[in-house]
Order: C-alpha cells, then sequence, then structure tokens
C-alpha cells in the first residue's frame, strides 16, 4: 500500500479525537448519500397523563377496585379497627383473590365481620348488640382473636355506612372515564364527588394533575398542591401502604408515592410556585419513607449537587448503596461513575477504585442498563481496572449499539473499519458511522465524511463529505476543522451548491 492510497483515517477508541484526516489531491466524482438533518432533543414538558392501569385504550377496571379495597379495609375506622382481631377478610392473600374474583361489592363482604345493613345486630340473632361489641366482651372468648377493646357503636356505624356508599358508588370508574374521553370539567366534577363521599386518593391525585396541567379549569399551581397534599394527609399504614418496590416494574408506584414525586418536580423546577429545592428534597425524602427506593438515587444526587442540602458524597453514596441493593438500577451506574471519576463533577473524597466502578457496572449491566453497558464495555477496551479484552468489549459494544447508543454505535464501527476482532467490513463500518452521525456523534460524523470523501464502504460523495464534516466542526470536533477546507477545495460548484442545500433547514430560504 503506497503513502496516496492508504485509507485517510486512522481510528483511536480510546481517545474522543478518533480520526487523523489527510485528503489527497484528485479527489473528484460524488454520489449524494443519505444526511439526515439532526435535530435538538425535544423539551420534556408536563403533558396530559396517561393514566396507569390503561388496557386496550380503555381504564383497567381493577384501579377502581384496588380503590374501593382500601376504602372497605378497617384502618380507615377507628381504633378498633386496628386493635380488633385477626379477620381473613383483611388477609392480603384473602383480598387479592376476592378482588380477582369480583367479590369485592358483595354484600355479603362484611367491611368489619357484621353486615352493612345491620350493624347493630339483627332480627336472627335477637340482639341489639354488634357482633363485634359481643366479641369484645365475651369473657369465655380465650382464642386470643378478640379485640383488645371494643368498637362502640359510632364505630360500627361509620364503618357500615362507609361499607353501604362504596359498594353503590360509581363516581371514581365514571371520573376515569370522562378523563379519558377528554371530559375534563365532567372528570373533575366527579372526581370532587369521590373524595367527598369517601375520600379516595386517587382522586386527589387526579385532581391535583387536573389543576397543575389547567385541563378543563384555569392552571393553578396552588390548587394542585393543596389536593396533593390531600394524598399524602391521607391515613396511612407503614406495614400494609407502603410500596413494594420491584425492580422488573421501576414505574409501578402507588398514589402516595406519585403525589410526593410530583410535589418534589413542582418545587424544583418552580412551576407555577417559588422554586425551592430544599422543599424538592424533603419530598424524596418522603418518597423513600412510602417505599420508592430509587428516590434514594434522587437524594443521592442532590447530595453530590448540594441540591436542597449541603454537599455530601459520603452520604450520597450511602443512599446509592441502598437504592442499588433494592435494585435500582441508575444507582449501580452511578455508584460506578463515582469509583470511575466519571460524573460531570466528580466529588471530593471518593477514590478512584476501577476494579469497583467495574463491578457496579457489570451489576447495571445484568440489569439491562445502556450507558453502564457501554462503560463497562469502554473499561474493557482500554483496560481499565482489568486486563484488555476487546474481543469481550466488541460484544458489549454491539449490545449497546444495537440499541441506539451513539457512543457504542461509533466505536464498533472502528472495529469493522480496522477489521479487529471482527472481519474487516467497510460497508458496515460507514453503516454504523452514519447511523451514529445521525444520533449527533461528532466524532462519528467526521468518520463518514472521511469515507464518503474516499468513497469506501459506499459511493463517494464528496458534497455529503462536506455538510458531514461541517456539522462535525459545529460539534467541536478539532480534525474536521482541519479537514474542511481541504474538503472544500475539491469541490466543484455543483456539488458546492448540494452540500449547503443539505446543510439549509427544512423550510428555511435564502
Amino acid at each position: 500500500m503506497t503513502g496516496t492510497d492508504r485509507p485517510f483515517l486512522r481510528l483511536n477508541r480510546a481517545a474522543s479525537a478518533v480520526l487523523v484526516m489527510v485528503l489527497a489531491a484528485s479527489i473528484a466524482g460524488a454520489q449524494q448519500a443519505d444526511t439526515a438533518k439532526p435535530t435538538a432533543s425535544p423539551t420534556q414538558t408536563l403533558g396530559p397523563v396517561k393514566l396507569a392501569g390503561q388496557r386496550n385504550g380503555g381504564l383497567d377496571p381493577s384501579i377502581v377496585t384496588a380503590a374501593k379495597d382500601k376504602i372497605l379495609g378497617r384502618n380507615f375506622a377507628s381504633s378498633c379497627g386496628f386493635l380488633s382481631g385477626y379477620s381473613a377478610a383483611d388477609d392480603d392473600i384473602t383480598l387479592a383473590y376476592m378482588r380477582d374474583m369480583g367479590m369485592l361489592d358483595s354484600p355479603s363482604n362484611e367491611a368489619e365481620r357484621f353486615s352493612d345493613l345491620s350493624p347493630a345486630g339483627n332480627a336472627k340473632t335477637g340482639g341489639t348488640t354488634s357482633p363485634l361489641e359481643a366479641r369484645a366482651t365475651d369473657a369465655n372468648d380465650i382464642s386470643g382473636t378478640s379485640p383488645a377493646v371494643a368498637c362502640g357503636a359510632g364505630d360500627t356505624r361509620f364503618s357500615a355506612g362507609r361499607n353501604w356508599i362504596a359498594r353503590k358508588d360509581k363516581s371514581l370508574a365514571q371520573a376515569f372515564d370522562a378523563y379519558e374521553s377528554g371530559n375534563y370539567p365532567e372528570a373533575r366534577a366527579r372526581f370532587e364527588e369521590g373524595w367527598k363521599k369517601l375520600g379516595y386518593e386517587e382522586a386527589a391525585m387526579m385532581l391535583g394533575r387536573i389543576h397543575l396541567l389547567g385541563l378543563g379549569t384555569p392552571a393553578s399551581t396552588p390548587k394542585a398542591i393543596e389536593w396533593l397534599k390531600e394524598v399524602l394527609d391521607a391515613r396511612y399504614d407503614p406495614v400494609k401502604d407502603r410500596l413494594r418496590f420491584d425492580p422488573k416494574k421501576p414505574d409501578n408506584i402507588n398514589t402516595r408515592v406519585e403525589a410526593a414525586l410530583l410535589l418534589a418536580r413542582i418545587h424544583l423546577t418552580g412551576q407555577g410556585t417559588q422554586r425551592n429545592a430544599a422543599e424538592a428534597y424533603k419530598w424524596w425524602a418522603k418518597a423513600l419513607d412510602y417505599g420508592f427506593e430509587p428516590a434514594g438515587t434522587l437524594l443521592a444526587q442532590a447530595n453530590l449537587s448540594g441540591i436542597g442540602t449541603n454537599p455530601d458524597a459520603g452520604r450520597a453514596i450511602e443512599f446509592l448503596k441502598v437504592a442499588g441493593e433494592a435494585g435500582d438500577v441508575k444507582a449501580l451506574y452511578m455508584l460506578g461513575q463515582l469509583y470511575h471519576h466519571q460524573l460531570p463533577k466528580q466529588p471530593e473524597g471518593v477514590p478512584l477504585d476501577l476494579q469497583r466502578a467495574g463491578a457496579y457496572y457489570n451489576a447495571a449491566v445484568k440489569a439491562g442498563h445502556l450507558e453502564a453497558t457501554y462503560a463497562a464495555a469502554r473499561m474493557l477496551d482500554l483496560g481499565e481496572g482489568t486486563a484488555k479484552a476487546p474481543e469481550k468489549a466488541v460484544v458489549l459494544y454491539k449490545d449497546a449499539a444495537m440499541k441506539g447508543h451513539v457512543e457504542a454505535q461509533n466505536a464498533l464501527a472502528t472495529f469493522f473499519y480496522n477489521g479487529e476482532v471482527v472481519p474487516q467490513n467497510l460497508a458496515t463500518a460507514r453503516q454504523l458511522f452514519q447511523a451514529a452521525a445521525r444520533g449527533r456523534q461528532p466524532d462519528a460524523m467526521f468518520n463518514l465524511a472521511v469515507m464518503l470523501a474516499q468513497g469506501q464502504g459506499g459511493d463517494k460523495d464528496l458534497a455529503a463529505a462536506y455538510a458531514w464534516c461541517t456539522l462535525a466542526k459545529g460539534l467541536g470536533n478539532a480534525q474536521a476543522a482541519t479537514a474542511l477546507p481541504v474538503i472544500a477545495a475539491h469541490l466543484t460548484p455543483e456539488e458546492k451548491a448540494r452540500a449547503e442545500a443539505m446543510l439549509k433547514p427544512a423550510g428555511k430560504k435564502s
């Protein structure tokens, strides 16, 4: 291979600047390549919510059933509800079975082991004392299941009335149906009805969102905050009501956690109210108390950056370890970044520990974390904390590249370009560079420009090469700035015009 026909790029995955380009003379003729215009990431806004539990375009009725299940639980009565003896009707497994079988709305399923039609007794027994009161005062009952204190007549009447209303109530289902159909004024009215009747947490949660987003009513953050706090002020059993976080389904949260996270977001961003990072930190802590383990990762991020609290790397690490042990994948990835010293702002006092970083990355990789997959691949590729293992790195690069990770696509392309580990395939390399370039990866843009200029892996196209090189330069690629005038010197007037047309924003006239 002579000095004039050698490849014009040297690929180096270990450095961010991955290509060195020297263009030779006599570059001429081109065929246009597909150069999709990069677009900025969409602004994330809080739009109308997609309700949890939707299926086939409609609302899952189990949402309403579960809401009634909570309303009919003994914890909504008074102290006798908490202290009374065991009942199979209050057992979680029994309730789940009854819910699945559609039995919860049956009059035979007493909220507190007495009929809501006759809470004080009935003609059949001939008494006026409720079964609960009778059992509470039965001196012969030595089973150990009797309540420690008696339920008064007011308690039984309260439970009976609530049970009767809940079984007959359709306001929550009607509210969700109206919300689904876009009839927000009707939805708001029905949610308010459900709240007034039975205090559904779900109703207060949805009213908070409706007022925050201004759906069918003027947007009002103060009103939204009032409703969200109603959710959090509702009666709470730390044993039964605490969320059981499932790392396989991290988006499955309960109403109380959702309200806390939304309040944190409102105060952090200052949406319709004064920004208050300390208040946001408080609500993240609440979400963690309610069982949402990823809130620990949010608290760790706050401790690392000093948002709403004083910077404290040690406390951040403790939060991350607990969240990681609970299965929060992002916490595992962040721990890897901390010990790898790969955070945008590395906190003081955290030692460089590449082996520990690799272990945390690998744990996140097993859970499918995309950024961790790329990070682990790069450590194997560069031999950080371990011996170099490009044959293992390429497997991870491929995994991340197939899922759209642009840095991994660019890295994988270098293997195919050089014929390292895998057989050389310039066409595949060019396709991967192009995929990453479309994802606004500046090194890939420059790599693609070089291959287009030389006709490697496909037709030559100087106009497209010039366009991609211009975009790479705009994103800070130093090699592109050097190569651009060299490419420009070989463009024909027609190619120059075509390149400028590619770079012109859609719809913009000169």
